[in-house]
Order: C-alpha cells, then structure tokens, then sequence
C-alpha cells in the first residue's frame, strides 16, 4: 500500500461518525458552491446572455417543461435577453437572424453538421431500428431518400381523393348532429379524429382507427398522446437529476403505464405487418409509394418501418389538428377576419365538390389566415429536436458554442418578438399579403415545418389538409365560439405537442337550395 494512500487515510481514522458526516457534508457544499461559481462565471457558455439562476442549474428551464409552460418562458426570456439565451448550464436558446442557417444547416460547425441532442437517443432495442425523428443527421438522410416517393407531388395528388373521403365524412357527421338538435360540438376533437383516421390509413394502408366513424379516439392514438408529456418529464427529471428521474418513475408512475407501452408497441408490430404483408396494392397510403417508386436497394425494411410508423402518425395528424383548430379559434375570436375568410371561400366555390387541393390554394386570405395562427401559435412551439454542437464548437448569433452543448430553436418566441414582427402577439393576416405597416416584418424566420437536411417531410400534406379541413367547414357551416371557449389558447399547455381543452363551437349548416 502506497505511503500516500496511508497519509491520505491518516486523519480519518480516528474521525467520529459525527465528524465524517460534518466534513461530508462540508465537502459536498463546498463542490457544490464551486461547481455554481464555474457555471456562472467560468464556463465557456458564461458570456452568453440571460439569467445566472438557470447558468448554474438545469432546474427553472427542467421546472418549467416539466409544467407545460415552456414555450411562454422561452418567449419569456428571449423579450428581455435578445436573440440568445442560456437556459441551462450546457444548453442555448436561440432566435436570431440567422439562427436557421446557422444551427440547422447542412455543414455548419467545424465538426459538420450539428447532431441530434444526445439526450433524445434511443436504442434500436424495441424495433430493430432508429426511426427518422430520432437518427443522426446520416442515418436522417438515408431513411428520408427511402420516405421520400411517398411524399413526392406525384405521390400527393394520388392521395387527394383518400384525404377529400375522411373530410367528407366529417363534415357529414358534424351536419348530421346539428340536424338532430345538436348543433354545439367540440370541433378541436373532431379535427383530431380525422387527421388521425387520414395518417392512420396512409400509414398502416387501411381505417384502422375509425375515429369519425365511432367519434371516438382509437386506444392506440391515446397512448401516443401521453407519449409526449411522459417523454418530456423523463427529459426534464434526468436534467435535474438521474435520482429525481428513478423516483418518479419508482413511485409516481402507474404499472398500467408499462402496460399500455407493451400494447402501443404490440399493436404497431401488428398493423405493420398486416401491410407489409399485403404487398403492392392500388390503394394511394405511403407504403405502396415507397415500394414501387423506390430504387433498388432503398426499400424500408420491417424494421425501419415499425420504428417510423408511430412518428409518422404522430407527426402528420396533431400537428395538422392544432393548426386547423387554431387558426379556426383565431378567426372567431376576430370576426372582421372571419368575414373575409368567409366571402373569400364562399364567392369562390359554387359546391363543396369545387373544394380540392388544387383550388383551396388559390384562396390567398385562408392561406394567409393559417400562415399568421401557425405564427402566433405554431403547433410545433419548442424546439422538437435540438442540436448537439459537434466537434470543434460553432459560434451563433456572435457567440461561441463550445462543443457538446446543446442549442435549439424555438418558433413561439420567434414569432412574438417585436424584433422581427410588429405587432406580434396580434393576429393580422394581412400581413401575409403585402400590407405595407407589416413591410419590415423578418418573414423568413417564420418556419413552422422547420428548415435544413431536417425539415418535416410532410409540409406539401400538412398544408393541403389544413387548407382543405377549413374550406369545408367554413363554406358548410356559420361557425360561433362558445363564451366558455374565448380563453382557449391560454389553458393549453405543451408537451412538444399542445394539450388542448375542448373547443366548443354552435354550427348551423347552411343551406343552399
């Protein structure tokens, strides 16, 4: 034994427990101030703006996912710091000019591009595969190349009659219950059935969900709904401490979480394999696309496509829900744009048969409608996948950003600084047509599909269906919010994705014979 070691140990061995615990403690306080002291005044990330309470601990930004209430305080701090912000002791939030470009571009760093946040891996365990949301920028590219015939414009215009069928039979269902007496709906509801019963068909090939057939939601789409929230309290726990983390998982967690995991997962293999099992078929859903145009060689196998299919659904269905509810409780809460909205699509069409993807995109106030409320309230608030800064680190917004920290870019606060959009808590469409006071407006920062090698691949999609699903309300029904809803938007919470509260509206079909 070394004569260090023994000097070492000397003191210690005639210590009282009392004594042992007095300088452990001490000990661990003074690793702790020290520790505080480095994040706030001596880390590399020490000159980037914003509040040294959350420079020294992951806690206030962790406190503030973990309660929903993330993209307000992102918005929060970026109105008194500027474009760039430190949330964490490792992690940056940023909204500047050219925060796109910079963070999610395809070569930017010394080390390359700028990787998925470790913190958001998972293991191929479950599937045999990574899926696309959660693959390194590489893995991304290739999985996307594969995906890619079933998003093709070609693609798109052949599932036009599949997505006009469930919007039909909405619209049926929504006048069928005011005819019988029962005019007051909860529209947020339907518009999550039938993005769901659309993706679902063009994921899995089939109805699997009927969702507007039963008005009710599929098990397995209630089960992925939790899967955001529960997936960013694991995230925000482990920030704070991996302890915290076991505890909640140990005591507050329901054994029937676990439970409903295993038939999510179960009932995913089954639909996969029922459609990969069918073969080549007519029916327009993604997989007769990527097995037919795909060259040789790209075809997703099982595997990949058991790990793509719930983030597909996910992906191409709420986000979708929440922009069409949105922008529809926008409207009715600012009737002069409602009107216009209205005389818009109802001196336009002469039949609900003359709304197609083709003509809801020669409606220039709807669109500009959608494009204001996916500012004011983009469905995707925070930043779903932020990034790791590779090797060699990168600098931003004029600030370097040493390597392995995390930075991440979050719409909501983007779209509601003053700095690039006056008047930017306000809904104005107009500012989307050329009205001069809106001239100086930063426009190219609004991105609510993303942008770069990472961008969503089903924006083509996303905006035909949100196009579409409001036309046909709008020229089918005279649409009024319930009093209870008026403060809807300020009850949500989120957990990547919104939790929506019901939106309750009276809808009295018009009629037109």
């Amino acid at each position: 034994m070394s004569t260090k070691y023994l000097q070492f140990v000397e003191p210690f061995r005639h210590t009282t427990l009392p004594e042992f615990l007095t300088f452990s403690v001490l000990l661990l306080f003074t690793l702790g101030i020290t520790k505080i002291i480095y994040n706030a005044f001596f880390h590399p990330l020490a000159a980037v703006p914003g509040p040294k309470i959350y420079a020294i601990s992951p806690l206030p930004i962790s406190w503030s996912r973990y309660w929903g209430k993330s993209p307000f305080k992102f918005t929060e701090l970026h109105e008194k710091y500027g474009p760039i912000v430190r949330v964490a002791p490792d992690e940056v939030s940023s909204a500047g000019s050219t925060s796109f470009k910079e963070i999610y571009g395809p070569r930017y760093g010394k080390g390359g591009p700028l990787t998925r946040d470790a913190r958001t891996a998972v293991s191929k365990d479950t599937f045999g595969a990574i899926g696309m949301f959660q693959a390194d920028v590489e893995e991304h590219a290739r999985t996307r190349r594969q995906l890619n015939p079933a998003f093709s414009e070609k693609a798109t215009r052949k599932q036009e009659p599949l997505v006009m069928g469930y919007v039909d039979s909405m619209i049926q269902k929504l006048r069928n219950a005011a005819e019988r007496g029962e005019p007051v709906v909860d529209i947020e509801k339907y518009t999550m059935w039938l993005t769901f019963d659309i993706q679902g068909d063009l994921v899995f090939g089939e109805d699997v969900f009927r969702c507007i057939e039963k008005e009710q939601y599929h098990p397995w789409i209630n089960i992925s709904l939790t899967y955001f929230a529960g997936e960013v309290c694991i995230h925000a726990l482990n920030d704070i401490s991996p302890w915290a983390l076991w505890f909640w998982q140990k005591f507050i967690v329901s054994k029937s979480l676990a439970e409903a995991q295993r038939y999510h997962t179960k009932t995913t293999l089954d639909l996969v394999d029922r459609r990969m099992a069918a073969g080549k078929t007519d029916h327009p859903d993604y997989m007769s696309f990527i097995t037919s145009e795909s060259k040789e060689g790209e075809v997703l196998t099982k595997e990949q496509m058991y790990a793509n299919a719930h983030m597909l659904v996910m992906a191409g269905s709420e986000t979708v829900a929440t922009a069409s509810a949105t922008t529809l409780f926008l409207l009715l809460t600012h009737p002069e744009t409602m009107v216009r909205a209205k005389n818009e699509i109802r001196s336009t069409f002469d039949s609900d048969k003359a709304i197609t993807a083709a003509s809801v995109s020669q409606l220039p106030y709807l669109v500009a409608a959608i494009d204001e409320s996916m500012r004011v309230w983009p469905p995707v608030a925070t930043s779903f996948n932020p990034r790791q800064v590779s090797s060699g680190g990168c600098t931003v917004d004029g600030y370097f950003i040493p390597e392995g920290s995390v930075i991440g870019i979050h719409n909501h606060a983007i779209g509601r600084l003053e700095t690039y959009f006056k008047d930017a808590k306000k809904f104005v469409p107009e500012r989307w047509l050329g009205d001069e006071r809106y001239a100086g407006d930063a426009k190219e920062l609004f991105q609510p599909f993303s942008s770069g090698p990472l961008n969503c691949i089903g924006l083509t999609m996303g905006r035909m269906e949100t196009r579409v699903i409001l036309a046909k309300l709008i020229y089918n029904f005279d649409i009024e919010l319930m009093p209870e809803c008026s403060n809807w938007l300020e009850k949500q919470k989120n957990y990547v994705a919104w939790q929506k509260p019901p939106l309750m509206v009276e809808l009295t079909p018009v009629n037109r014979t």
